[in-house]
């Protein structure tokens, strides 16, 4: 792949291979290299009417679709009965399915619908159906079936009641994928519609869950796309994961490559030095109570670890969320972050003399602060550590294991739990690219201990290696993996094709999954032509399981 033309957009040097111009096989033309990187080019105009047929002038909501439940194994893999005396062996697992756009013409027609399967994450499903644009906005197109299948323990999909001894054993993403087997095979069998092509979407986690389910039940889903899904973000990986990397992405997030003036970083290295050092006298933790509007005094200098954790969660959430317009997704949808949150929480960190006294240097970053924790304008206080609020993905490690202790006996799907279970996904900060203080190596001793007061369990390093996704996908087929350049989760993404039916898109300017979400005037260029990949393969994939059937009437 030597021959690459070159056009520009509105003073942005695009590279991008062509299909018509160079004969490439197919393979290569999956190789998708947009170098957009600073370009935010505002467009009037998304892909051809085959591929994005609908736009909503209001995007639709859960409200459009129609709310059910199927009953589903607590425990699909043991026989037995589930081993917590006098509860239930069986839950109500929450769906939505939206079937307006089917072609009820013909039975042919109707037997052949495409299904778009969205694989719910750790959150409420309607979050997922609120935002998931491109399944909305194809879906006219394609005559499809939406159907968007919650996690269990979120949302309205919850097992057991709080206070149940034992209550969080069968929140694993192996459970949740049986979950979603017999939920696709259940929707199939109420439309009456046992041969259509099924299209699975995820984004974060749910990508996660998507792609392992792609490899454990490859004959129930026909494609995927799988938008920041860190698949590769575990222990014992060949070659291995970068455990700074994370971290290193968010620095670059609040820097130049991000937008942002380096003054943000180096600024907001020097704050966090500052807290350790004036919170060493009961005078610098009254200071910075008041500075940063804290709800709670701060009666130890040890406590001057949760501060600077508290404040480094919040750009871990805003960089994962630096999405070109104001948008409620990762605060879930709860308020809105402003468009580029992370630019804007750099501003006032980004002042030449704000160093010269703690006064404006802690100011100024109560002021990034309040772009992200004070999202709906009317909080008065911050608490360090909210145990209420369940984490997400997103959430810094740091800040994550300082919650509190005794979690489970909520009996809610957490990712804190899930952390501390399967998804160990390690961190470090403190290295030469990143801003987080102090230094700190991920632990899995000290991992353990926290998640053993936390949760009552104790993590398995290398599950996720050995039972849900190795280094080695290349046995997987129709996949698309997309990772924004923002998004500090790119760190343990997909980045380069695997085969030639499993693609990865790079997106410069694209933060948390943006490709799903709703098309905007303001979607950078490199973010619609991602999303055209996505929908000719998605095209690909429907043809070929229709033409396959045709073949073997």
């Amino acid at each position: 792949l030597r021959r690459r033309n070159k056009m520009t957009v509105r003073g942005c040097v695009v590279m991008a291979v062509s299909s018509t111009t160079l004969r490439l096989t197919p393979a290569i033309v999956a190789i998708l290299t947009i170098m957009l990187a600073g370009c935010h080019s505002r467009v009037d105009s998304v892909a051809s009417p085959q591929q994005r047929s609908h736009l909503f002038a209001t995007p639709p909501t859960s409200a459009n679709c129609t709310e059910l439940y199927l009953e589903q194994q607590i425990d699909h893999f043991n026989f037995a009965p589930v081993l917590i005396p006098n509860q239930p062996t069986t839950f109500n697992q929450r769906y939505f399915v939206c079937d307006q756009f089917m072609d009820r013409s013909s039975k042919e027609a109707l037997e052949t619908t495409p299904i778009f399967f969205y694989f719910g994450n750790e959150d409420d499903v309607t979050l997922y159906v609120n935002h998931t644009g491109l399944m909305w906005e194809n879906a006219p197109a394609f005559k499809a079936l939406l159907v968007f299948g919650e996690h269990r323990y979120y949302g309205k999909s919850q097992p057991f009641k709080a206070g149940t001894p034992s209550c969080m054993n069968w929140l694993t993403s192996e459970q949740a994928m049986a979950d979603d087997a017999y939920l696709i095979r259940h929707v199939k069998e109420t439309f009456s519609l046992p041969n259509s092509p099924v299209i699975g979407f995820g984004g974060s986690y749910g990508g996660m869950l998507g792609t392992y389910f792609k490899r454990h039940y490859p004959a129930t889903i026909d494609g995927l796309i799988a938008g920041s899904a860190p698949i590769w973000s575990f222990s014992d990986l060949s070659p291995p994961y970068n455990y700074y990397e994370f971290n290193n992405v968010i620095a670059d997030d609040a820097s130049s490559p991000g937008g942002c003036s380096d003054l943000c970083k180096s600024n907001y290295i020097q704050v966090q030095k500052r807290i350790f050092s004036i919170m060493s006298t009961q005078d610098g933790r009254n200071l910075v109570q008041s500075k940063l509007r804290l709800c709670d005094a701060l009666p130890d200098e040890s406590l001057a670890e949760d501060v600077v954790a508290w404040t480094q969660n919040a750009w871990s959430y805003m960089a994962m969320g630096d999405y070109p317009y104001p948008s409620g997704y990762i605060i879930h949808n709860h308020g809105l972050l402003p468009a580029y949150p992370v630019r804007v929480a750099c501003k006032p960190l980004s002042e030449v003399n704000i160093t010269s006294s703690d006064d404006l240097l802690l100011g100024a970053l109560h002021d990034a602060m309040d772009v992200f924790y004070n999202f709906t304008h009317t909080e008065t206080c911050f608490p360090l550590v909210d145990s209420t609020v369940p984490a997400k993905l997103g959430h810094h490690p740091q800040h994550m294991m300082r919650r509190g202790k005794n979690l489970d006996s909520k009996c809610t799907g957490d990712w804190g739990y899930q952390f501390c279970t399967e998804m160990v996904m390690p961190s470090n900060q403190g290295g030469e690219n990143d801003m987080f203080l102090p230094p700190s190596v991920f632990n899995l001793t000290e991992t353990t201990q926290q998640c053993l007061q936390q949760w009552n369990v104790a993590p398995r390093e290398s599950w996720s290696s050995v039972a849900l996704a190795s280094k080695d996908v290349s046995k997987l087929e129709n996949v698309v993996f997309s990772n924004g350049g923002l998004d500090p989760w790119k760190a343990g993404g997909v980045l380069q094709n695997i085969s030639d039916s499993v693609f990865a898109i790079v997106i410069p300017s694209g933060a948390h999954h943006i490709d799903l979400m709703f098309s905007t005037r303001d979607d950078p260029k490199d973010v619609l032509q991602a999303r055209e990949f996505e929908v000719g393969k998605m095209w690909d994939w429907v043809n070929k399981k229709l033409s396959s059937l045709r073949k073997s009437e």
